[in-house]
């Protein structure tokens, strides 16, 4: 499946009239969801999702071919993916809860690639991705597969659709200290496992010290082996632009910052270091 999205940024204070403008647009009120996202890293070797033993079985015949798209992926570079699960603000925070068990619980767990390049079209970005909706057992399947806990968010999503677009108002939050948030060779001390319980909402820090709102009009193309179609999804995001001109500030966004490749370092190769002086001995 291919994403193709396009970005802009609102700023806390016009949350409310970019949620007016875009229930005029889709004629809907907003569907308000609240996930939590849990990103694990790939081995620095490879080697996909051979191990099977935590899967939920029998595999639906609408899902085996994706986690074998997903094994594919996997096999030929390491990234961090996400297993995702919606919570709700009234019943999942705070830590009088009842503690959250993962692997019982049904969540998603989604894969993206490295975006393509622009090809002319700046303002979009778009990539190839799998998601398996339903599953249960993903620490595990993770694990077994020697993917390692890296970290965890918060996300508050107001979504609006139109035909086959989406448009998505979101704001990522953190709870852990930021130093569970920085690369595994930068920590200090051990790595710690997903909270059994989150704390209340109202302690959660936005990732964003300004509080602002990350805005995405995206759509999907199914079959992203058929050039026509991923054209056609272009248009019609180009056209929205077009349309919404002068609304919202639609960005064109490096598209590192989307990278969630794991670079590999090779054994014997010396690593240079990241800062070098000219010209002193």
């Amino acid at each position: 499946m291919y994403e193709v999205f396009m970005t802009s940024i609102v700023e806390d204070a016009d949350f409310t009239p970019a949620c007016s403008i875009l229930e005029g647009l889709c004629s809907m009120k907003p569907w308000e969801s609240v996930v939590r996202v849990l990103y694990y890293q790939g081995p620095p070797r490879p080697a996909g999702l051979s191990n099977q033993t935590s899967i939920e079985k029998p595999i639906r015949k609408n899902v085996a071919p994706l986690w074998r798209e997903l094994h594919q992926n996997l096999s030929r570079q390491a990234f961090i993916i996400q297993a995702r699960y919606e919570v709700l603000k009234n019943r999942d925070f705070g830590f009088e809860t009842k503690p959250m068990e993962l692997d019982a619980t049904p969540g998603i767990l989604r894969w993206t690639d490295f975006p393509d390049p622009p090809h002319g079209k700046p303002l979009l970005t778009q990539r190839k991705m799998v998601e398996l909706w339903e599953q249960r057992a993903l620490p595990s399947v993770l694990r077994d597969n020697q993917h390692q806990f890296k970290g965890e968010m918060i996300e508050e999503t107001y979504r609006f659709f139109r035909d086959d677009v989406e448009f998505s108002l979101t704001k990522q939050y953190i709870f852990n200290p930021i130093q569970e948030y920085t690369p595994f060779e930068q920590r200090q001390g051990a790595i710690y496992p997903p909270a059994s319980q989150l704390p209340a909402w109202d302690s959660l820090t936005p990732v964003d010290m300004q509080g602002r709102w990350i805005m995405q009009v995206r759509t999907h193309v199914l079959q992203d082996n058929k050039p026509d179609e991923i054209r056609k999804a272009q248009d019609t995001l180009m056209a929205l632009r077009n349309e919404l001109e002068g609304v919202f500030d639609f960005r064109a966004i490096d598209r590192k910052v989307y990278d969630t490749r794991i670079a590999l370092r090779q054994q014997g190769v010396q690593v240079l270091p990241q800062k070098v002086t000219i010209g002193k001995m």
